[in-house]
């Protein structure tokens, strides 16, 4: 089952000739390449610990309809269903824009040994041939101490994160995974197409020329028709 572009939850898709960017170190591309396929991180790992949260307007509104006793029961179920939730569920980020981000790079690549990987919202989501259910969508920035995030759906509370996130202006795929295990893997591998996604690699703007000519390299020995930039955001300006 490739990506699924209908769903309640995933409304807010940028056109599929929006630029996206995956910013990434060398091994994280290596491991692309070599095992065609995107890195999914489980929720509970990602480094916002806000991510499936929702903000106080939720809070003051359940106790509306639950007696006391109910709610706290409810509260309880809640909690477990969040932890659960929070364990199968699996992202993959883009960084959607036309041009590359100077803020990306320094937050990703601050040692110009990074790379990043230009594609299309409608190259990223055609890629995917992974047979489990794929979704998409921008992420929604808000204040969480004053915007409500439906409940109706688990995903709902993926797709919101806090304003001072903002600058990432993030296009996110999600899945939702059931394992055989009680301690679901980190990081899960999602099938693609490269011939489809890749349509540029960029090297970072401080790395070696050396670096550069080191990707390009070892990217021709795959066979995939890969272009390799090095970024130009650290050159000189034209006098």
């Amino acid at each position: 089952m490739p990506f699924q572009p209908e769903h309640e939850s995933f409304t807010d898709q940028p056109p599929a000739t929006a630029a996206v960017w995956r910013y990434m170190d060398l091994a994280r591309y290596l491991s692309l390449l070599e095992n065609e396929a995107l890195h999914f991180a489980q929720a509970e790992v990602m480094s916002d610990r806000w991510e499936g949260a929702y903000g106080a307007p939720n809070r003051i509104r359940r106790p509306a309809w639950l007696t006391p006793e109910i709610d706290a029961a409810d509260a309880t179920v809640r909690s477990r269903m969040r932890s659960w939730v929070r364990k199968h569920t699996y992202l993959n980020c883009w960084h959607l824009g036309e041009y590359e981000s100077a803020a990306m790079w320094d937050i990703y690549q601050r040692e110009g040994r990074g790379v990043a990987v230009r594609s299309t919202w409608g190259s990223l989501t055609a890629s995917i041939i992974d047979p489990r259910p794929i979704f998409g969508t921008r992420v929604k920035y808000i204040d969480y101490t004053s915007t409500y995030i439906p409940e109706d759906n688990n995903f709902d509370a993926y797709v919101h994160k806090r304003l001072s996130f903002e600058h990432e202006k993030e296009v996110r795929l999600a899945a939702l995974l059931e394992t055989e295990t009680k301690s679901p893997s980190a990081v899960v591998p999602i099938s693609v197409d490269l011939n489809r996604l890749i349509q540029s690699v960029y090297v970072a703007p401080d790395a070696p020329l050396w670096v550069a000519d080191t990707i390009e390299s070892v990217s021709s020995r795959y066979p995939y028709n890969i272009n390799v930039l090095q970024s130009d955001l650290a050159s000189d300006p034209l006098e």
